[in-house]
């Protein structure tokens, strides 16, 4: 049984808890979630051990982490800025109702929730969170710091940049490339390649608003 600890004391680390609690044949121990702030649910509250600081001098090196924080930003600032000084040996949470082609490859630091199918030659780099049912298609290409909301299907050879953040139940098309820094709204259909980044919305999707850097 692998030892993990859980960045986060928000709505994404009380799921991940539930999920591996749940887990008919346990595969993790949780040694514990660490952040400055406490979970707003007494029933975690023997989770909750700490602030990132107590957890760098508590992490071991056998040990593994998964950070369960939805926000792009956050989790890019948490692994490339307050963890960077660590060798850290960050952990793919897959549940095991997720179907994962063995043609497709994922990368370190993603979580994939109940029901998630990535088809064969998918790729998927880093530090990507797949909330519950998301479809990721045949040769799909998704680079890191992404968020998938509930049932957002990107169909195949698509390719997914950085920092962007789909909605439920939005769509891309197959051939299509999605800008980085940007978000696509719930139940929208990306048909076009996305030229800039900004929000996109509607069926077909078109841009709502433009981003400046300081936006996203």
């Amino acid at each position: 049984m692998k030892k993990i600890h859980i960045i986060g004391t928000g709505g994404l680390s009380k799921e991940l808890i539930s999920y591996i609690d749940n887990e008919i044949d346990s595969r993790y121990q949780i040694l514990g979630a660490w952040s400055n702030e406490p979970f707003n649910n007494k029933k975690y509250k023997k989770y909750h051990k700490g602030n990132i600081e107590d957890f760098k001098r508590r992490y071991l090196q056998d040990e593994m982490v998964i950070i369960a924080i939805a926000n792009n930003v956050v989790r890019k600032r948490i692994v490339e800025s307050d963890l960077k000084n660590i060798k850290i040996n960050y952990l793919t949470y897959i549940h095991p109702t997720s179907l994962v082609s063995k043609e497709a490859s994922i990368g370190e630091g993603c979580i994939l929730a109940p029901g998630c199918i990535v088809c064969a030659d998918a790729k998927i780099d880093n530090f990507n969170f797949f909330n519950t049912h998301c479809t990721i298609g045949h040769d799909v290409s998704i680079g890191t710091y992404n968020c998938f909301f509930p049932k957002v299907e990107i169909c195949g050879s698509s390719k997914v940049s950085t920092n962007t953040v789909f909605g439920i139940n939005s769509i891309v098309l197959p051939e299509v490339e999605i800008h980085a820094n940007s978000k696509i709204d719930a139940m929208s259909v990306i048909r076009r390649s996305t030229k800039e980044q900004g929000l996109y919305s509607g069926n077909p999707a078109r841009l709502i608003k433009s981003f400046e850097k300081n936006d996203t």
